[in-house]
């Protein structure tokens, strides 16, 4: 029978997992190592991960699903219209100061277990299919909204991964450079000419072609 989880403790639980896959490695995270951080016993651990397989599995579905929810509960903040959800993604940039060191170390450890494990790639693949699809709802040109989250998860790599500093000039230097390819009014969006009847009607209305009449 499956336990329901505490999710207070369960949290708690894999906050420890983070810290013990970023500070020892993956080849270092054992039940053990995690209940001694977690301040838990082994049978209490236990009793919520059975085992290590599930814990890694929890900490990557965790962070598919904040990230996710993260990015939804902004699209509900942001005005409705075109762009809706590139302009929620792009307000991400908005203060450096939001992407804390939990979020980094978070990701890091999610990064570390995927390398172990790549079939736990599927909770974060499902995310970005999520986020994919209200892209394409988003009245755009072609390709605007996938070169937004394309940068924008650049940028975390590069935070993540420690390839540079991120900080706020180089933020903002991003966000209105894309900020001027979400505001282009999209082709789909453009407001229709008048429509050209294909009947009789505008047949006879033609001027007389080069073929002459019958």
């Amino acid at each position: 029978m499956e336990h329901k989880f505490d999710i207070p403790l369960a949290d708690r639980v894999l906050d420890a997992a983070e810290i013990v896959v970023v500070r020892q490695g993956i080849g270092n995270l054992t039940i053990d190592a995690v209940a001694v951080e977690a301040g838990l016993s082994k049978g209490g651990l236990l009793h919520h991960f059975p085992t290590k397989d599930r814990l890694i599995e929890a900490m990557v579905t965790r962070c598919a699903e904040e990230w996710l929810r993260y990015a939804l509960e902004a699209r509900e903040r942001a005005a409705p219209g075109p762009g809706r959800m590139a302009r929620a993604l792009l307000g991400h940039l908005a203060d450096a100061q939001s992407w804390t060191d939990q979020c980094q170390q978070r990701s890091a450890a999610v990064f570390v277990a995927l390398v172990q494990n790549p079939r736990l790639i599927e909770p974060m693949r499902r995310v970005y299919a999520e986020i994919g699809a209200r892209l394409r709802e988003d009245g755009l040109s072609a390709g605007v909204g996938e070169t937004v989250i394309a940068a924008m998860d650049g940028l975390w790599l590069y935070r993540v991964l420690g390839l540079r500093e991120v900080e706020q000039g180089l933020m903002d230097r991003i966000r209105l450079v894309l900020e001027s390819l979400v505001d282009q009014t999209p082709p789909a969006r453009r407001a229709p000419g008048p429509v050209r009847s294909r009947g009789p009607a505008a047949r006879r209305s033609r001027p007389n072609s080069t073929r002459g009449s019958r």
